[in-house]
């Protein structure tokens, strides 16, 4: 039903709600890294068809937006920043922005400092009064997760941020960190992590569980493996680009393909439907990207579809699939 509403914890009960229980990701806007074709293979990818994929999705009732300060060195935060603002509904729309250890490490401040001054250029790129939920990119900062929680705790205390959360986090990196943001009286709402049906592992390894328990959302990104679960791919047309998650070559994941459309054809809908329906089954919040208005809709309309799917359903499409793996960048 359309009354599948999502809450990610934020201070004093001022929780942010996730109409359609997903969003939209927002990694190929702007992409320098060469993984979505931006300026490069896929032609298609223009501030075009971002805006039509936008707009479409606010349409269709999506109100979050996830995107990061390392996507396009920043550029994605001004497309997005840009399309929030000019949009009639801007201040009902969520903006979820990144901090990017990787890019702070050298400048010598420490971990609180360099959170602050990252949120306040994320605020200033995107150009909105507050971010909704300010996340950790990856556990990857020398500092310990303790300070890291400390520095979150800043960013909502500074009104930089309205929630706050992590991604790639291991449950053992994400407890004290955790703690750290509840002495302050700051709750953690989320653990961003790859979550796919080629990709349980945070299923498998209880994370989604112990994530539950603490009041923790699980956002679910990569959720159609970087489009190898469209239905769009086979072993005779592999995805282009440098789309490293769950790179499991086609001729692998065809016949997991074929199971659904099969079970696509039994609810009127696509393959891809069928992955983020899998991945709202289990608890999670998807935030399937979207390059243009086809793909937004179709994303959109997979919450109805997830009530659909029946427990043996759900069950072949969890046998057929994988757990993956952790790696130096994903630790959850």
């Amino acid at each position: 039903s359309s009354s599948r509403v999502t809450r990610l914890a934020a201070l004093d009960g001022q929780d942010l709600i996730i109409p359609c229980g997903l969003g939209i990701g927002c990694w190929s806007f702007g992409d320098d890294k060469h993984v979505w074709g931006w300026k490069s293979y896929d032609k298609s990818l223009t501030l075009e068809s971002i805006s039509a994929a936008f707009y479409a999705a606010v349409e269709g009732g999506v109100r979050f937006f996830d995107t990061a300060e390392t996507y396009g060195g920043g550029l994605s935060e001004q497309i997005v920043g840009k399309l929030v603002g000019n949009h009639p509904l801007s201040d009902e729309l969520m903006v979820a922005t990144k901090f990017q250890p990787g890019k702070w490490r050298g400048s010598g401040l420490g971990v609180r400092k360099a959170m602050l001054a990252a949120a306040k250029e994320s605020v200033k790129r995107l150009g909105i009064k507050q971010i909704a939920l300010y996340q950790i990119h990856a556990p990857l900062f020398p500092a310990s997760f303790e300070e890291q929680g400390h520095g979150l705790a800043d960013v909502v205390e500074a009104g930089l941020a309205k929630a706050v959360g992590v991604s790639n986090f291991a449950m053992d990196e994400l407890r004290p960190l955790h703690a750290a943001l509840k002495s302050r009286g700051i709750p953690l709402a989320s653990n961003q992590v790859e979550f796919s049906i080629l990709r349980q592992l945070p299923l498998t390894s209880g994370m989604l569980d112990e994530c539950q328990k603490l009041g923790v959302k699980i956002l679910a990104y990569s959720p159609l493996a970087m489009g190898r679960l469209t239905g769009k791919y086979s072993a005779k047309h592999e995805p282009e680009g440098r789309r490293g998650f769950s790179s499991y070559p086609m001729r692998e994941i065809d016949p997991l393909v074929a199971l659904m459309r099969d079970i696509g054809a039994r609810h009127q809908c696509t393959p891809g439907q069928v992955a983020l329906a899998w991945t709202i089954s289990k608890g999670a919040i998807p935030i399937p990207g979207a390059k243009n208005e086809a793909q937004a809709l179709e994303n959109i309309a997979a919450h109805s579809i997830a009530c659909e799917l029946s427990t043996d359903e759900i069950k072949q499409l969890t046998e057929m699939g994988r757990d993956g793996k952790t790696s130096v960048w994903q630790h959850g």
